[in-house]
């Protein structure tokens, strides 16, 4: 009967390639290597006077956590966390630790494994355990002792990488594989540091694991890529083992991860706004938000404290709690990051066998973002409609110029992207702020800025943007595009794009650039490319 159960629940889970096989890793092994930058001097967190009173730790600290007769995934940990951070109710929070039990076990919950997730918690608790172990006034001897040894339940040098009860032959979601493996290694940490020197991580193998495991996700990126809320989980687990594993390797390799992982984002989001194709949970397909990604909070915090210190909870819109573990623990992005040149750019992301790419035209004042496309239900991926963010604060996507795909949207291919450039099969979405200069048949140009110019044809089922670099004619435009349907259309400064609208799922939109032909096939991209 669990054979037949867990048929039934493959059948029924997107991108099997990832959790029945390694086809998906393997794939990077035969696609260029990115070479990621190496980044200078890191600025240090804000001291933990400073948190004691910031307005994003109060914010947490001021939810009530739940008695221990109840199951908490999430919250208490958390809540626990930030009112220690905060000096806030250490007696409360103690005796609620010494009165807690373990309420489930790791690994994803699901049909065969009602009470997983655990793992949720046990990684909040590996951070509770190691930030206030050296402060008794906060964390009590005894509290500490119960939280490692009862209520962290992983331990010893047996990686978790397995979904629970699936007879070892499904793989677990690496944000799962991240927090349960983290926290064993953190509980590992501190048993062999308190003399049971059978948990040393560099003997059992649990230190080599988390290495090869960080060399992967650079090689391959986040198979949960841009996942609401999956990415936060994945970021925080990172943060946790970057703060508190006494590795100099361990840290240091944690801490290359994240620098890449922040860098991908910021060159492919705009002001902390992003829109792209992600992995995961269908039911945010019909979401609106450009600010909902987990990251984007997570690293506006960041940003927040390296240009102002200290700022306000409003600040983060949404996230809040995961923008709270950017704050609270210890690592900082590169202050480099923060100043790389942005001069304009091509941005192309390739997330790997039967997944969707990422395309992104930036440069001053505007991002260009192609929704890429679902590779059937199987691949967990949710296509987003082509989207134009201009610097005008629009944080929902009925405020910018966007082009969905025809019929429904597991039926799109929106990977018509290149620079300046983006065209599609369903008419152009118009934001009612913006009135258009001129207009001309099924043409309209508009001129959102001084600095930006942004042209659109718009059919039933055709649609195109283009923000020309130079002039703001569209007589001119016209007489270069008479039939802008015909999948050829030039560029004011000379150079002419190919494309196909009707391309097939697993190919670029585009075609050629001046007659040469582009690599269209999105599965052999490199991870991250800048032209």
């Amino acid at each position: 009967m669990r054979i037949i159960l867990l048929i039934c629940v493959a059948f029924n889970l997107s991108g099997c390639a990832y959790y029945f096989g390694n086809s998906w890793q393997r794939s990077f092994k035969k696609i260029p290597k990115t070479e990621y930058l190496k980044f200078g001097t890191r600025p240090e967190r804000i001291s933990d006077e400073q948190l004691v009173s910031h307005p994003l730790v109060l914010h947490e600290a001021a939810d009530k956590f739940i008695s221990p007769s109840q199951k908490a995934k999430t919250s208490s940990p958390r809540t626990l966390l930030a009112k220690l951070v905060a000096h806030q109710e250490v007696k409360e929070v103690n005796e609620f630790l010494l009165n807690s039990v373990v309420w489930g076990n790791s690994g994803s919950s699901g049909a065969l494994n009602p009470h997983g997730d655990y793992d949720f918690t046990s990684i909040l608790l590996s951070a509770i355990l190691f930030r206030f172990e050296n402060d008794t006034n906060l964390l009590w001897p005894k509290t500490a002792n119960h939280l490692a040894r009862n209520l962290l339940i992983e331990e010893g040098g047996k990686p978790h990488t397995k979904t629970p009860r699936t007879m070892k032959i499904m793989k677990d979601t690496e944000n799962h594989i991240l927090m349960t493996n983290i926290s064993q290694y953190l509980k590992n940490q501190w048993l062999f540091e308190h003399g049971e020197t059978e948990f040393n991580n560099l003997e059992n193998g649990m230190e080599q694991f988390l290495l090869d495991n960080l060399d992967e996700l650079q090689l391959t990126g986040q198979y949960e890529f841009n996942a609401k809320p999956y990415e936060g989980y994945t970021i925080a687990a990172l943060l946790v083992l970057h703060s508190y594993a006494h590795s100099d390797a361990l840290r240091n390799k944690t801490a290359e991860t994240l620098d890449n992982l922040v860098r991908e984002y910021l060159k492919t989001s705009s002001d902390f706004r992003k829109s792209s194709p992600f992995r995961r949970r269908m039911e945010r397909a019909n979401g609106t938000s450009l600010v909902d990604n987990p990251s984007s909070s997570m690293y506006k915090a960041w940003y927040l404290e390296h240009k102002k210190g200290v700022f306000a909870a409003e600040e983060i819109p949404d996230n809040r709690h995961q923008a709270f573990s950017a704050l609270v623990f210890d690592y900082r992005p590169p202050a480099d990051v923060w100043n790389e040149d942005d001069s304009e750019r091509l941005v192309l992301i390739g997330h790997g066998k039967g997944s969707s790419p990422e395309m992104h035209s930036r440069g001053k004042g505007f991002l260009l973002s192609a929704g890429g496309f679902q590779r059937g239900k199987i691949s967990q991926i949710i296509a987003r409609p082509t989207v134009l963010m201009l610097n005008d604060g629009a944080t929902e996507l009925a405020d910018c110029f966007y082009i969905t795909g025809k019929g429904k949207w597991p039926k799109w291919n929106n990977a018509g992207v290149y620079h300046r450039f983006a065209v599609g099969r369903s008419e152009v979405h118009l934001p009612k702020q913006y009135e258009a200069v001129d207009s001309i048949g099924n043409w309209k140009l508009f001129k959102p800025s001084a600095a930006i110019t942004v042209v659109t044809y718009s059919t039933q089922d055709f649609g195109l943007i283009y923000l020309p670099e130079q002039g703001d004619s569209l007589v001119k435009v016209i007489e270069m595009n008479p039939e802008p349907t015909s999948g050829i259309f030039h560029l004011l400064g000379g150079k002419f794009i190919t494309f196909d609208v009707k391309a097939a799922k697993g190919k670029w939109v585009i075609k050629a650039v001046d007659g040469v032909e582009v690599n269209r096939k999105t599965d052999g991209w490199p991870r991250v490319r800048i032209q």
